[in-house]
């Protein structure tokens, strides 16, 4: 399925994420990737940064970052279908994040996580699309990335995001 828009989804601010993203600003990481892509004529959606959600347990700020990034694609309209890309703690959200766009008829194509955690295993209709899991570390996968490669996901390690988003692309 050829992919219609690369959505960069901002950063998870959830509690005690030790895996809160590559870079030590994830907002300028998401804007240079981004760059990349539009340079090489990918059509790529960058989520804005939600609303500071300081102090929330867990299942609220899970659901702060979910509600607003489907309200934030639902009114930006981004080309379909998609391919969600989660960086750090907000990989784990994308399972959340699948379900909101199938349920607005938007649907995904691609799911990807760079350098982060992944969605429990166990939901009987996730994944509904291809998930791909972008390590930086040029270590044997380990961690999430172990955890990806078992479940049968794609597994890269590559410190070039933008390249490897570009294969993927090419893949699907």
């Amino acid at each position: 399925m050829t992919i219609g828009t690369v959505v960069l989804l901002p950063k998870a601010q959830l509690p005690d994420d030790s895996a809160g993203g590559t870079a030590s600003d994830p907002a300028a990481e998401r804007r240079e990737i981004a760059a990349d892509l539009m340079a090489h004529g990918v059509n790529v959606y960058v989520v804005p940064d939600a609303p500071a959600a300081d102090g929330l347990d867990l299942r609220t700020a899970t659901a702060h970052w979910v509600a607003h990034n489907a309200m934030t694609l639902t009114a930006a309209q981004p080309e379909k279908p998609l391919m969600l890309v989660a960086f750090g703690g907000a990989g784990q959200l994308l399972a959340a994040l699948g379900f909101s766009q199938k349920a607005s008829r938007r649907p995904v194509a691609s799911y990807v996580v760079v350098d982060g955690t992944i969605p429990k295993a166990g939901s009987a209709d996730w994944p509904d699309a291809p998930v791909s899991y972008i390590s930086s570390s040029t270590e044997p996968p380990a961690g999430p990335a172990r955890e990806a490669e078992l479940r049968g996901w794609t597994v890269e390690q590559s410190p070039d995001v933008a390249a490897t988003l570009r294969t993927i692309l090419t893949d699907s």
